[in-house]
């Protein structure tokens, strides 16, 4: 009897520990995979991360977390070269993520050969180089370009006569310019490039500030040229003239999706689900969304989610 019992305990142990152990492997199987979008800090790409995040996770198992606010791009492109953030939301093909990344740099000759100017030989080319170099790959672009856009208020444009960028020469000695945080530093198409490019004289003053306080410097008159973001929709609202840039000085600024190579391991559909916003936001779609939480002062979530909603790509 005494080993008759024992036995059953052996049995009854070895099926918990079957069990247990089965257990384990399926909740090892069914773990969360969680994906981290980041995101510099102004309306578009913050609006952009919010359509990743409610994509993702309407179509998937998959939880997103959205961080926002990343200070400039170098800032964001450490972020998924750490792995802390997995999708750039958004990264730009002529920009500091894309061609002038310090390391796609070192693949081209002359920066300023007239082909990378051209919007799709500058996309094949991150397209084809970004895996390898920075470990990520490109979704085909959104639809539209955010450049940089040298802007005056209306009024002085007027007086002066300024179409273009080269309008200024003469003029800057008695200008303050304001820009972004990481204008002043940039090789190709920063500061000391523009007064190169441009022949223009060092201007009276530079001040670097947040995008999003340079609007109201302008209106306010403490800077006298911006140099703000061509799809900002505070540029017509705040009845700014933006000055062409008639010597080419900006290469393209095609906005997309970039995708750590690394994620394609565990969530091999990201790059269709965000494909499916490909080509479909032209500039004039991102300025009203721009508009909404800029101007309007909306929530980025909330602008993110009616857009697609209203477009039928949330189930």
């Amino acid at each position: 009897m005494v080993k008759k019992q024992a036995a059953r305990t052996a049995l009854v142990l070895g099926l918990l520990l079957v069990m247990s152990l089965g257990l384990q492997g399926c909740q090892k199987t069914s773990e969360k995979v969680t994906l981290t979008v980041g995101a510099q800090n102004y309306a578009e790409v913050i609006i952009m991360a919010y359509m990743a995040e409610a994509l993702i996770e309407d179509q998937t198992d998959y939880e997103v977390e959205v961080v926002a606010r990343l200070g400039s791009a170098s800032v964001l492109d450490q972020a998924m070269s750490t792995g802390d953030v997995d999708i750039g939301s958004l990264v730009f093909t002529g920009g500091a993520t894309g061609l002038l990344h310090p390391k796609m740099q070192k693949l081209v000759d002359d920066l300023k050969d007239p082909r990378w100017r051209d919007a799709r030989t500058v996309y094949e080319f991150v397209k084809e180089n970004s895996p390898e170099v920075l470990g990520r790959i490109w979704i085909d672009p959104l639809g539209y370009e955010n450049t940089y856009a040298v802007v005056v208020k209306r009024d002085l444009a007027e007086a002066y006569g300024l179409k273009t960028v080269s309008d200024l020469r003469g003029l800057t000695s008695e200008m303050v310019i304001g820009m972004d945080d990481a204008y002043m530093d940039r090789e190709i198409d920063g500061y000391y490039p523009l007064l190169e490019t441009y022949d223009l004289e060092p201007f009276k003053d530079t001040v670097s500030m947040q995008i999003n306080l340079l609007y109201q410097a302008l209106r306010d008159e403490q800077v006298t040229v911006g140099v703000a973001y061509s799809t900002d929709a505070r540029i017509h609202a705040y009845d700014l003239v933006w000055l062409q840039d008639d010597m080419k000085l900006y290469p393209p600024f095609e906005a997309a999706y970039g995708v750590n190579v690394s994620v394609l391991e565990t969530a091999p559909e990201i790059p269709e689900i965000l494909g499916q916003l490909s080509g479909k936001i032209d500039i004039d779609t991102i300025r009203l969304l721009n508009y909404e939480v800029d101007i309007n002062q909306r929530d980025h979530q909330e602008v993110a989610l009616e857009y697609l909603k209203e477009h039928g790509y949330l189930k």
